[in-house]
């Protein structure tokens, strides 16, 4: 039962405390008063904060089509996907916001379908990276318009963060998604609390003036080696860096893609903890929201451990 709200002026901020009395259910223990803190992540030097104060570990995996499940009936999947990842402690789904040929979602229909997404993934405890823009060569939108939108609804969302753009400088990009000043233009659309990256910085420095920086490590032959070049873009920025889309787990392995050995993505994931880089579980299924396959699973335990030390 919900008694109601308080809205607190601290140090020039507003806080939301929510006071909730808390009723069993199903359960023994005995009801209690829940205060409970609302706010988005935010930026302490080059590591995110939660409302309380205490630091934020980013374990991420990635969701891309877990938004379109939602658009088009398939909410059910969506919970399901978003149960099990809270069951391994996984605390950000990466997902993409509009898609075209690896899955069919419009602009439209993912802005509609994306406060409940938010929903769904606050109720198990996850934060949603949402990615605005991909495959914009075909996919025709109003960005300017498009940011306006996915912003509010992200400022509404305290488990919300915003990636602009995924690989900004590839050929499935729109040649102006290629510029970081087109992405620059579209930040103050963007609410202040929500934090926000531009694009992955491999492809221009440009690309790191959000609040937090998101990358995609080199995906060689020594792809473990090449994730320690994150510590230096940590100084260099000074903010958050995001391991967005090393490369990925699958079953059998793809020279320059992916990779099914446990033992390099625990020390790949070693690596970043030690540098204090967050890191995301990429891997074959996660484009279309699959459950890893056995192998794959064997990779993210292995990535799992390798972030806990």
């Amino acid at each position: 039962m919900r008694l109601g709200a308080l809205a607190l002026l601290v140090a020039g901020g507003i806080f939301r405390l929510k006071a909730e009395a808390t009723l069993p259910v199903l359960s023994h223990e005995p009801g209690g008063f829940h205060l409970q803190v609302e706010g988005h992540l935010r930026v302490s030097g080059t590591r995110f904060v939660k409302p309380d104060g205490s630091v934020f570990h980013w374990r991420g995996i990635s969701a891309f089509r877990l938004l379109e499940f939602v658009a088009h009936g398939r909410e059910p999947e969506a919970d399901a996907y978003l149960k099990w990842a809270a069951t391994k402690k996984l605390n950000v789904v990466r997902v993409f916001a509009m898609a075209d040929g690896i899955f069919q979602l419009t602009p439209e229909d993912g802005l509609r379908a994306l406060p409940r997404l938010f929903e769904i993934a606050q109720r198990h405890g996850i934060h949603v990276e949402i990615v605005a823009f991909t495959g914009t060569s075909v996919i025709n939108v109003d960005r300017a318009a498009f940011v306006k939108s996915i912003g509010a609804i992200c400022a509404r969302h305290p488990n919300a963060l915003l990636e602009l753009a995924n690989e900004p400088g590839h050929p499935t990009q729109a040649k102006e998604m290629h510029d970081p000043a087109h992405l620059q233009s579209l930040r103050p659309l963007v609410p202040t609390q929500v934090p926000l990256a531009l694009g992955s910085v491999e492809y221009h420095d440009g690309f790191a003036a959000g609040t937090y920086v998101t990358w995609h490590s080199p995906r060689g032959s020594d792809w473990v080696r090449k994730v320690d070049e994150g510590t230096a873009l940590l100084k260099k920025f000074g903010k958050p860096l995001i391991n967005d889309e090393p490369i990925g787990a699958a079953d059998k392995p793809e020279p320059g893609r992916r990779d099914n050995d446990p033992a390099r993505f625990r020390a790949a994931a070693a690596a970043m903890r030690r540098a204090g880089i967050g890191a995301t579980f990429h891997y074959d299924g996660g484009i279309q929201t699959r459950l890893p396959t056995t192998v794959e699973s064997a990779c993210l335990d292995a990535w799992l451990a390798g972030l806990a030390g």
